[in-house]
């Protein structure tokens, strides 16, 4: 144990005299920067600190006192109705007087109150006698939860719910007493688009914003009036829990992918709560601005002290930076790069013999790069000449009988067609030759249409379930259960679906299930490092797999184990599949079957079905 410590001291007394001891330019900058930074980064730690603290505190307590104040007027407008429909109810003539009578009383409330938007009374039998609304006189109203608890002496007040036209609502309900005894109910519904306006009126800054909740923490009113109308639920949030306690505060949370702070305070009576939300970033920007510029400060003494270290040894260390960064050029490649020293020191000896060295090394990188064009060349003419071969010779042939025979009466016009047959097949497969070549050389170009993957891969397995049958192999789909929806050229896609079944079709020979199976995933983006919504097809084969020194090889162009394989389905298919932004991967073990797996990216949209 302690031959190790050693070790260690004297490796880290090693390290530390060659980079501090022994180079004369940085202890002498570093004098520099201790004397004139240390003390400031000190000050600024301290200084960065209280501020911090003040500003959060402050920050805290207005939007509190805002969310308080909010608070306060919403349980001040809805007492209003309360109040004059409790007081209403109350007045001893309204349960003696006739119908005429009741009728103008209500009309009057209402007229004398704009936020009532409708007032109806209801006899013990639960039908609507009185009524502000046209046209819901005699409506038996005896099965709502409102009349039964209206019935029973209790006041009723309801949840927000919405009119025809996507106005909130609120509906209060009062017991019409006579002896102590329920002889009708005295309803109303209460507009509640000043909240909304309340509500959307109150701002901090530009992220900051106020939303109101029910006591199961439902949205009653936000800026953004989906949420309400979805009637978002926010009660896995710590602080509605809170809220239904009867306690304020404040709180941080996460939503929609952005940090806020909040303050929350519960509307008395109701149940109800009101939360003030800021992002972060905005609510401490002037905290930010202020670390900004005392680390601005900090950095630029940092920067003077540097500057300053670096006049005061430059004469000494010129050559040398110049030969460090002329070797630094070197090592990124950039082997046209001169080091030039004006002198006749030892220094200036070493940069020629590194441009020198550049120089040869520039002469062989050239030298390499055209034997390696000429290498690719060679084999791309090997493999042209390979391919193409074979079809000339069958054509020459072929012609060559077509020529000896065409004029003869004793050969039947069949066998001179059969011969013209074989022509026109070869040279329909010079023709796929070189479609698979010009494949090769370019990227695929893509013809990008709004599609659902389930029905391509339902029209290649049509056009695949006659020859399924007869080879006797069985054909599952396990689709995701909803449409998964991107943007897709469907023409390249059926090729890539087309070329993995009829893989999967070879390696069963005697027959075998394959299953094609969607899902939906979240992957990276290579180009954005985003998480996307992506779809994953799965092609499960029973076949006879693939060997393990083969697998790393299936994607490569012109590697192929079958006889009559061109080795550019699969190899075509990865260039088809990277264009869509997805990837294309198999596994596979011997005598069970092969896995291909496809995955690509869909729209977001098909996540909220």
């Amino acid at each position: 144990m302690q031959l190790r410590l050693k070790a260690r001291w004297r490796a880290f007394r090693r390290f530390f005299n060659r980079f501090f001891v022994r180079r004369i330019a940085t202890q002498m900058v570093l004098t520099y920067v201790a004397l004139g930074a240390l003390p400031l980064i000190l000050v600024s730690i301290i200084l960065i600190s209280l501020t911090q603290a003040t500003l959060q505190t402050y920050i805290h307590q207005r939007n509190l006192e805002t969310a308080r104040r909010a608070a306060n007027e919403i349980y001040l407008f809805l007492e209003g109705p309360l109040t004059v429909l409790h007081t209403a109810a109350l007045t001893r003539d309204i349960s003696q007087m006739e119908r005429f009578a009741q009728s103008s009383l209500v009309n009057r409330i209402k007229e004398e109150n704009p936020f009532f938007r409708k007032i109806f009374i209801l006899d013990e039998a639960g039908f609507v006698v009185v009524t502000t609304s046209f046209g819901e006189e005699m409506l038996n109203l005896a099965q709502t939860p409102f009349f039964r608890r209206a019935m029973e002496g209790e006041q009723y007040v309801s949840e927000v719910y919405f009119t025809h036209a996507r106005f909130p609502v609120l509906l209060v309900a009062e017991p019409i007493l006579k002896f102590n005894q329920v002889v009708g109910i005295l309803a109303a519904e209460v507009d509640l688009k000043s909240i909304w306006e309340l509500v959307d009126n109150i701002k901090i800054g530009k992220t900051g914003n106020a939303y109101l909740l029910s006591a199961e923490g439902v949205v009653i009113a936000h800026l953004d009036k989906e949420k309400v109308f979805e009637r978002a639920n926010y009660s896995n949030y710590q602080f509605v829990q809170a809220l239904r306690n009867g306690e304020e505060g404040i709180t941080q949370y996460r939503m929609d992918g952005e940090d806020f702070i909040a303050a929350y305070v519960p509307v008395p009576r109701l149940g109800w709560g009101i939360v003030i939300q800021q992002t972060r970033r905005e609510a401490f920007t002037l905290a930010r601005q202020m670390q900004a510029r005392v680390l601005l400060f900090v950095a630029l003494t940092i920067v003077i002290a540097i500057v300053l270290g670096i006049f005061g040894v430059r004469r000494f260390t010129r050559p040398l930076a110049r030969l460090v960064a002329g070797a630094r050029e070197f090592a990124r490649g950039n082997l046209a790069h001169r080091i030039s020293i004006h002198s006749r020191d030892e220094l200036a000896e070493l940069a020629g013999e590194f441009n020198a060295m550049a120089g040869s090394l520039l002469r062989i990188q050239r030298e390499l790069q055209r034997m390696e064009r000429l290498a690719a060349l060679s084999r791309f003419a090997s493999l042209v000449s390979h391919e193409i071969r074979n079809p000339l010779n069958a054509m020459n042939i072929n012609m060559q009988i077509l020529k000896r025979i065409m004029f003869r009466s004793d050969v039947s016009e069949s066998r001179k067609l059969k011969y013209l047959n074989v022509i026109a097949s070869e040279i329909s497969r010079m023709n796929e030759l070189v479609s698979n070549f010009m494949a090769i050389s370019r990227p695929p170009e893509l013809n990008l249409v709004k599609s659902d993957i389930h029905q391509t891969l339902e029209e290649v397995i049509l056009l695949h379930e006659g020859k399924a049958k007869k080879e006797n192999i069985q054909i599952c789909r396990q689709f995701y259960s909803t449409p998964l929806v991107g943007m897709f050229d469907t023409n390249q896609l059926k090729q890539v679906f087309h070329n993995i079944v009829v893989n999967a079709f070879q390696a069963m020979e005697k027959g075998g299930k394959l299953v094609i199976r969607t899902s939906r995933i979240s992957a990276l983006d290579r180009e954005s490092e985003k998480a996307i919504p992506m779809v994953r097809i799965t092609f499960e084969d029973s076949g006879r797999g693939i060997p393990p020194d083969e697998l790393e090889n299936v994607f490569e162009f012109y590697y192929t184990t079958k006889p009559t394989g061109t080795g550019l389905g699969l190899a075509i298919a990865r260039q088809i599949v990277e264009g869509h932004r997805g990837r294309i991967y198999l596994e596979s073990e011997e005598g069970i079957g092969t896995r291909v797996f496809i995955e690509l990216p869909i729209d977001s949209a098909s996540l909220k079905q």
